[in-house]
């Protein structure tokens, strides 16, 4: 009986010793790379622009929209991507921010931190792509930091 209830012990020893350790490990989580997933906040860089009007009832009451062109991760040169295998980033994105934000950064070169919308990005109206989708995902923006006056 002795010798039953001292194994019990020492197997519910060594199990909640392994679960202890097995909690404490983080989990192996492969590299980024630069195309953002969805709900990661992302920096770029890139020219904003205001988009073009859409044709509607609809458009003339809606708020303006704008465009990040030429957009790139930030602290690279424009144009080129330091991918190492990974999705290239669309080289425009939709921004979603309130245009009082964006104004006054029309044809400025900005940094602009957000989130990446792939759920806007991927539907598609039945009547084929409008204007505003076919700028590429829609970017969320968090914060805006001009780089420069202008977008040469």
């Amino acid at each position: 009986m002795r010798k039953a209830l001292w194994s019990g012990f020492v197997t519910a020893t060594v199990c909640a010793v392994t679960v202890g350790l097995a909690a404490q490990t983080p989990p192996q989580t492969p590299p980024s790379s630069s195309a953002s997933p969805a709900g990661k906040s992302i920096t770029l860089s890139g020219c904003v622009e205001k988009a073009p009007a859409e044709a509607g009832a609809a458009a003339a009451t809606a708020p303006p929209a704008f465009i990040l062109a030429d957009a790139a991760p930030a602290g690279s040169a424009s144009g080129t991507v330091g991918t190492s295998g990974g999705a290239k980033p669309a080289s425009k994105y939709r921004l979603d921010a309130d245009a009082a934000k964006l104004t006054p950064h029309v044809g400025h070169k900005v940094e602009i931190t957000g989130t990446v919308d792939d759920m806007a990005s991927s539907a598609t109206p039945a009547s084929g792509a409008t204007a505003s989708t076919a700028a590429g995902p829609k970017l969320k923006v968090d914060s805006v930091k001009m780089i420069a006056a202008s977008c040469s």
